[in-house]
């Protein structure tokens, strides 16, 4: 698995080197290789993809958790560090000029591999596998762009003059047709497996089912998660806190994972969630002392997370010294604005703020809730539903020796459809706590402001979308800003 890893890196490092774009997809000054002469292998074709792909790791990962949670009403700032981002919530203009560049030099890679790919001899199948995957790529950068903001301007073609370049804003509708479209040829075209972090049919189905449901589709998000799950290619882990392990990577539950190997390229998203010890309390919870623990949980959520094995895994009042002898520390002994944490990540603590553990993109668990959540809307009366939101909370009320706490998270039954909306989405809501989704999932559901302003914070009805960035608008011209953020 290590070395499928490691040639990923090694190839997407070399491709970087030969496809670097600057911020709207204007190639920096030419080198002695170009596009033309590199690519004239079928191995070419893959480390241009590589290169595509290398740009995930801006948009998911830290980013992701920034604009998917820390703008929403779960989780805050730790209470002791709350000048460490140096950033306003809801606002988050530098985070995002950055996915902006760097999603469209994505896509900008994209379109030259593709492109590419048509004028290279080697075996039809496989050329239509590759231009497939790549074209799956594209839609997640452009589907990640249409979310952020709405309408963003589209390019599907490598060659384009000055005035091409210089787009306006597409309408997000035709946006989200062109997403739909790649990502269903890839669900026809592609297999159900591929190397880890590559695109297959499988995740193509998760990734449309999830489309599907935010924009409120909820047959076709049905169908698409139906797929995933049809297809026997996955289970939940029957831990929880295996989930969130390193040595789990790319495991039964996890359907795309943004992949990470110590040494070459990790991840700060465990060190982002433990605790930034003051003096007093120092080198109890880090081996040394790291100021880059900085997010913290709401009390709200602490407060509406039902008693389970699953809190207990996600939030603790608590946790043993790092030395494995001086017992337990309680965090009201030390921290009277935070008394809780989120321990969703103790277990990379030896590691410190470097981490191999795989970032989550889409899991099983995921799918199974949109599945209950989409089948609740398409037919209410059919049980099956809860087929699917049981066994998410059967896992969450069993403890790491199989122990299950029947009072915990009892199975749902008999609700009518507005109850059990409601129930989907809470269940969403522990059970995805901390992974970029739930900002988005208020956000479909018209609740986002809502929820933000009942925890004191003053938020104006257009930041629900994030603005385009002033420096594209003065690159191009032809760009407008989103209504309030003039």
């Amino acid at each position: 698995m290590r070395n499928i890893k490691y040639s990923l890196f090694k190839i997407s490092i070399i491709a970087l080197l030969l496809f670097s774009c600057e911020d709207v997809l204007i190639e920096n000054p030419p080198s002695a290789l170009s596009a033309e002469s590199f690519y004239q292998s079928e191995e070419d074709a893959i480390a241009g993809l590589y290169g595509a792909y290398a740009n995930i790791y801006s948009i998911y990962d830290v980013n992701s958790i920034y604009l998917g949670d820390l703008i929403a009403d779960d989780l805050t700032i730790s209470p002791i560090v709350s000048d460490l981002l140096g950033i306003e919530e809801l606002t988050f203009t530098n985070e995002f000029g950055s996915i902006w560049a760097t999603s469209y030099s994505a896509i900008n890679r994209v379109n030259v591999v593709i492109s590419s790919i048509e004028n290279i001899a080697f075996d039809a199948n496989r050329k239509a596998d590759l231009i497939a995957e790549a074209k799956a790529l594209r839609a997640l950068y452009y589907w990640n762009l249409v979310r952020f903001i709405g309408d963003v301007p589209l390019y599907e073609n490598a060659g384009f003059t000055n005035e091409e370049l210089l787009a306006p804003r597409t309408p997000a509708e035709d946006v989200y047709a062109v997403v739909i479209r790649d990502l269903t040829d890839a669900v026809n075209e592609l297999s159900d497996s591929n190397e880890p972090g590559r695109i297959n049919s499988n995740i193509a189905n998760a990734l449309l089912a999830r489309i599907y449901l935010y924009r409120g589709d909820y047959a076709n998000a049905l169908t698409h998660a139906k797929n995933v799950i049809d297809s026997g290619n996955y289970d939940l882990f029957s831990d929880y806190a295996d989930v969130f392990k390193s040595d789990n990577n790319n495991g039964i539950e996890h359907i795309f994972q943004l992949q990470f190997v110590l040494g070459e390229r990790h991840t700060t998203v465990p060190a982002r969630f433990g605790i930034r010890e003051i003096a007093s309390n120092r080198r109890t919870y880090w081996s040394s002392n790291f100021a880059i623990a900085s997010l913290a949980p709401s009390a709200t959520f602490v407060s509406e997370n039902p008693e389970s094995y699953r809190k207990s895994v996600t939030v603790s009042d608590r946790y043993d010294h790092i030395d494995g002898v001086s017992g337990t520390i309680l965090m009201t002994d030390h921290y009277a604005d935070f008394p809780y944490y989120i321990n969703k990540y103790d277990h990379h603590r030896p590691q410190q703020i470097q981490s191999d553990m795989n970032f989550n993109i889409i899991r099983y668990a995921d799918v199974l809730l949109i599945a209950a959540e989409a089948s609740n809307e398409v037919n209410p009366g059919d049980d099956v539903k809860y087929t699917w939101i049981n066994k998410v909370r059967k896992r969450a009320r069993t403890d790491a020796s199989g122990i299950e706490t029947p009072t915990d998270l009892p199975d749902l039954s008999g609700l009518n459809q507005d109850d059990f909306r409601t129930a989907v989405l809470e269940e969403r809501r522990f059970e995805l706590a901390f992974e970029g989704i739930r900002a988005w999932d208020l956000k479909r559901r018209g609740e986002f402001l809502i929820k933000v302003r009942a925890q004191g914070i003053t938020i104006e009805d257009y930041k629900v979308l994030f603005p385009v960035p002033d420096a594209q608008i003065k690159l191009n011209s032809n760009l407008t800003q989103n209504p309030g953020w003039e």
